[in-house]
């Protein structure tokens, strides 16, 4: 496995890419969703995908606590996240997580995330998962380093 960067700024062979990656990073720019939610998230994505860079690089951003962060994983029988975060959590898996058995969201996950979030909370929890699985393909295929932001690495 190799511990550099495969692409070189790939805004530069298609500029489209840096407009996309600007305009999807403002989904959550008004707060609806606390941030720590969003860490969470985004580190679970993490986990289910394999990225050390979007494990590493929630877990750097992130102003949680370290037992909550290391319980992320096993967030079903953990004992520190709330009712509404392991909805997200639920929703998350998925969403990012192939179900051959039938549909990923069901009406019953929705039901019970819907308890605990508004519309508009939904949406924007919505539009963070579709944020963050606009970036996979760039964080495996790139394969970016690890606990550097993309913006930095790809300034070239």
């Amino acid at each position: 496995m190799s511990t550099y960067p495969r692409i070189e700024n790939p805004v530069q062979h298609l500029p489209v890419i840096g407009e996309i990656a600007a305009a999807v990073n403002r989904v959550n720019e008004e707060g609806v969703l606390p941030k720590t939610l969003v860490n969470l998230v985004g580190l679970r994505v993490g986990q289910l995908v394999g990225s050390s860079y979007f494990t590493a690089r929630q877990l750097g951003d992130s102003e949680d606590t370290l037992e909550r962060l290391g319980a992320v994983a096993t967030w079903r029988t953990s004992p520190f996240f709330t009712e509404a975060e392991r909805a997200a959590l639920a929703i998350t898996e998925a969403v990012h997580t192939p179900n051959p058995t039938g549909e990923r969201v069901s009406d019953e996950l929705f039901d019970e995330a819907a308890k605990h979030f508004s519309d508009k909370e939904l949406t924007v929890l919505t539009a963070v998962l579709g944020q963050i699985g606009y970036f996979i393909p760039l964080a495996l295929i790139g394969n970016p380093k690890v606990g550097v932001s993309f913006a930095e690495q790809w300034q070239k």
